[in-house]
């Protein structure tokens, strides 16, 4: 990029790059974050189990 001046500058960023900055955030608002999360916690939920059963086999039984 050649820098000609600030306005110049501006105009160049404005053009391309903002609208790309744009167009991410536009797309983040389609997703579904109820459904992410809750199938984040569920995941976590059936992780817990095994976790616990590792650290009492770990600890012979002691919590």
């Amino acid at each position: 990029m050649i820098y000609c001046g600030f306005d110049n500058y501006i105009a160049i960023f404005k053009g391309g790059q903002m609208d790309a900055i744009f167009n991410i955030f536009s797309g983040l608002g389609s997703i579904h974050w109820e459904v992410i999360f809750q199938l984040l916690f569920v995941a976590l939920i059936m992780l817990a189990g095994p976790a616990v059963i590792f650290v009492l086999a770990f600890r012979n039984g002691d919590l």
